[in-house]
């Protein structure tokens, strides 16, 4: 069984230095940055956000006392800067304050606010909330057992902009630190085109056992925040905060029996289709961690696998004992190949154990929904929850494919989020990669198409220049939407995410830097294989302006299949006309066409090449 291709062969990750052929991960501009997960825990970690039934509270702080916390405000001193401890709101958002079971005082965490008319957020800052004298968890009082089978609880609220919101705890009294939460592994950022705030209140729960276990005598807690795209730190938007409240910390001991499910995988090949298009089905593979948060080893741990309530079923082998504070990867014996016929299909999977659980609402991982299609092949999931864009410079951003039978693609389907602006130009590709360089090599690419009032929030069928091409089975594609910006005058071209990739399955490339990057976040870009009618046919083909950026003169190559008359324009970015020439009667094949460019003004222009039969338009830039 084939479990799962990793794309690494063509990547070369790096920090500095990135050729055309490399890719790194890349940082998404402020307001339309999606980091929700589908895989949202660490495998040796438990971060379950899910309330438990867990044992005997030893240790408890509602903030009432607000000296047993420590607070760093990196120098800020007014309440709108960093944590507080207090019953005041002090943020600017309406997602606080927190709904605490206590009430009263808690922790808030702010950075001033970035919506007056001057914004007075803090830069290159990090506010840092820590328990002010640490504890030996095994002499608490109440913890009458002596035990470090421990569990973290606390109340938060707040939403997630371009912070990081890390939850750490230290076994030497503070000398290090380790990370057990970020909230960016459970929550996607809140913005104009998605997202959500935290429930108000959430209830976090934290495994420990796998930190403190025969060290959690010297045992400390803190909260801490800045920006979580560093290399942006200059930009003022990157510090912006929704705010984030903490109440009710409590440490309590580890039930008897509780396995939870954790990191589900599934996919063909390492990819997750949730529309796959009858000819291309293919065997699916099903895994997930058991990880044990419970004291007692837990028996025959299983993964079991439903498939439309019994059509089809799968489990793991023989079933694995798992300690307590460990886990075990569990994989599906069998592979489930979906009909071909077109229909839904319904996945619900978890794992089971011998033991009765106390806590068997963390035995499931999420349900999985995908669709056999006619002709569409997506591996977004079809919520929108978040969108890619380039401040109105040129990219190009999309998703790789496995091809497992001879295909005729025709159309690249696109998402358009409402924020893209109305008039601007957006195109796609289609790419294949060297096998020996594993550098993209462009195969065919659609017309520029002008976005108009009626395609904003719609998902848009864009067919190819060539017609279409013949995909071949057992290879990689990549396909891509993007534009040529305008500039940075506006957002420009704004494509949808839908749910998120693994890395290097889904790319990003940057005109301003030359360079690949690859994205977590799944954009709205599909393949169609939809077959051409009848009389479908390219108007125009192996269309050329050059230079681009042109100076003094531009050129304008394109070919015709028929005798037509054919007007060309082209358009400053008000829409003036500024150059202008006619062909009557034009023959079919090549044709060549000069425009003086040298009284230009500098800027984005546009051309519109059309016949009696339609149009097409491309961009370029006069220096």
């Amino acid at each position: 069984m084939n479990m799962k291709k990793v794309y690494l062969g063509f990547l070369a990750i790096a920090i500095s230095g990135i050729s055309l052929a490399q890719m790194t991960a890349k940082p998404y501009v402020f307001n339309e940055i999606n980091t929700g997960k589908e895989v949202i825990n660490t495998p040796s970690l438990n971060n379950s956000a899910s309330q438990k039934a867990l044992g005997i509270t030893i240790w408890t702080d509602n903030f009432d006392a607000p000296s047993n916390w420590t607070i760093d405000n990196s120098g800020q001193t007014q309440p709108e800067f960093g944590w507080t401890i207090d019953a005041v709101n002090d943020g600017w958002s309406n997602v606080g304050p927190i709904a605490s079971s206590s009430g009263g005082n808690y922790a808030e965490l702010t950075n001033g606010n970035p919506v007056l008319a001057t914004p007075t957020q803090a830069l290159d800052v990090t506010y840092v909330l820590t328990l002010a004298t640490p504890v030996d968890l095994t002499t608490l009082p109440a913890n009458t057992a002596g035990t470090d089978q421990i569990t973290l609880q606390y109340e938060q609220a707040g939403a997630l902009y371009n912070d990081e919101q890390l939850t750490q705890i230290s076994v030497d009294g503070g000398v290090t630190w380790i990370t057990v939460r970020d909230n960016r592994d459970f929550h996607s950022v809140l913005s104009s085109t998605g997202g959500a705030p935290y429930p108000n209140p959430e209830l976090v729960s934290i495994n420990l056992a796998p930190f403190i276990t025969g060290n959690a005598t010297n045992f400390s807690i803190r909260f801490q925040w800045t920006t979580a795209y560093p290399t942006l730190a200059t930009n003022p938007n990157v510090w912006v905060t929704y705010g984030w409240y903490i109440d009710d910390v409590n440490l309590v001991t580890n039930p008897d029996n509780d396995i939870e499910a954790q990191a589900p995988y599934w996919g063909s090949l390492g990819l997750r289709y949730y529309q796959i298009p009858s000819a291309q089905v293919a065997p699916i593979d099903f895994t997930t961690n058991a990880f044990n948060n419970g004291i007692a080893t837990q028996n025959n741990v299983t993964l079991n696998v439903d498939v439309n309530t019994g059509v089809w079923t799968g489990s793991s082998a023989a079933g694995v004992n798992v300690a307590a504070g460990t886990y075990d990867s569990l994989v599906c014996t069998s592979q489930y190949t979906p009909a071909s016929a077109v229909g839904g299909h319904s996945v619900v999977w978890g794992v089971s154990q011998d033991e009765v659980d106390d806590v068997p609402g963390n035995n499931d991982n999420a349900n999985i929904n995908f669709d056999v299609t006619q002709y569409v092949y997506a591996r977004d999931n079809g919520t929108f929850d978040g969108s890619t864009y380039n401040q109105g410079d040129g990219y190009e951003a999309g998703n790789l494919f496995d091809v497992f039978a001879n295909a005729e693609l025709t159309r690249i389907n696109v998402g358009i989020s409402p924020s893209t602006v109305q008039g601007a130009s957006i195109f796609a590709k289609l790419y294949s990669i060297d096998p020996t360089t594993g550098d993209f090599i462009l195969e065919d690419q659609t017309d520029y198409y002008t976005i108009e009032a009626l395609d904003l929030g719609q998902t848009l069928s864009l067919p190819l220049l060539g017609g279409s091409f013949v995909l071949n089975a057992g290879e990689t594609y990549l396909v891509v939407a993007g534009s040529d910006g305008d500039g940075g005058q506006s957002n420009d071209i704004v494509l949808f995410n839908a749910g998120n990739s693994d890395p290097q399955t889904s790319f990003f490339y940057d005109y301003t830097d030359l360079t690949w990057y690859y994205t977590t976040n799944t954009p709205v870009v599909q393949m169609d294989f939809t077959p051409l009618s009848i009389n479908e046919s390219t108007l125009f083909t192996n269309v050329t302006v050059y230079p681009n950026p042109a100076n003094d003169k531009l050129n304008i190559d394109f070919t015709i299949e028929n005798v037509t008359d054919i007007s060309v324009e082209i358009f400053d970015v008000a829409g003036k006309t500024v150059a202008t020439k006619a062909m009557a009667n034009a023959a079919k094949g090549t044709q060549s066409l000069g425009f003086d460019t040298a009284d230009f003004a500098s800027g984005v222009y546009t051309v519109t090449i059309e016949s009696t039969n339609g149009k097409l338009t491309r961009k370029f830039i006069k220096k």
